[in-house]
């Protein structure tokens, strides 16, 4: 009997084990909008919170880092860019940085990791839409987007350098995105592997939280084999 009870023991938990990967290794579908192309950036974050597929960033991975703004993100795609619409809440805002590849993380940052093949590529941005890009296998001797491309990156924030609330009043804020597709190398019905994440290394209350859950003893965001999968949808 003992055995028996034994071997069913462990059966259970490799049928817990195998439904808890496909849980993480479900595919998040980001629907085709056709209308993105031709809407008025006033309208695009509207369609998106409307017709886009959401996700919540608010995993927090280090106790020691307990702190957890509010952040949904809007994803949807038309035939030319990815668009991605961040609304985050309980902020302490911090925008130092005003220049692309500046480290922005050290702001009120949001952070868009893709990754198809062996490089991946990360994209982030302060709450005024300054953006730090660039590629490689991991997160050394990366190769920094150059500014052509960057220029490519259209963004459009709430906030601007005289609406900034002060660092210690926790705010609201949100950013829209809109990354040409040929430029991360995706097509409509590709499946890739991303990760989305909110931090702010030198912000009133420092935090690091995303989407897909890290193991890891201390914060890093550059660990590709944390990322989940995503469907272009046609």
């Amino acid at each position: 009997m003992t055995v028996i009870f034994s071997n069913f023991v462990q059966i259970i938990g490799y049928i817990l084990l195998f439904c808890k990967k496909r849980i993480v290794m479900a595919t998040l579908k980001i629907p085709y909008l056709k209308e993105l192309y031709f809407d008025a950036p006033a309208n695009v974050p509207g369609r998106l919170i409307a017709s886009g597929a959401s996700l919540k960033i608010d995993q927090v991975n280090w106790a020691e880092f307990p702190h957890r703004p509010e952040v949904t993100v809007f994803i949807g795609h038309c035939d030319q860019k990815l668009w991605l619409h961040y609304i985050v809440g309980n902020d302490f805002v911090r925008a130092i940085n005003r220049n692309d590849q500046e480290p922005v993380w050290q702001d009120s940052c949001v952070e868009f990791f893709i990754k198809q093949g062996i490089e991946y590529r990360n994209f982030e941005f302060n709450s005024l839409g300054v953006c730090l890009s660039a590629t490689g296998n991991d997160r050394h001797a990366r190769k920094p987007l150059n500014e052509a491309n960057l220029k490519q990156i259209l963004r459009w924030p709430s906030l601007n350098i005289e609406s900034l609330p002060a660092e210690d009043q926790p705010s609201d804020w949100s950013l829209t995105i809109a990354i040409p597709l040929e430029l991360i190398g995706l097509e409509t019905e590709t499946v890739f592997m991303a990760n989305f994440y909110k931090c702010g290394d030198e912000t009133k209350v420092p935090h690091y939280i995303s989407w897909s859950a890290i193991n890891t003893p201390s914060p890093d965001f550059h660990r590709p084999e944390y990322f989940s999968l995503l469907e272009l949808e046609r």
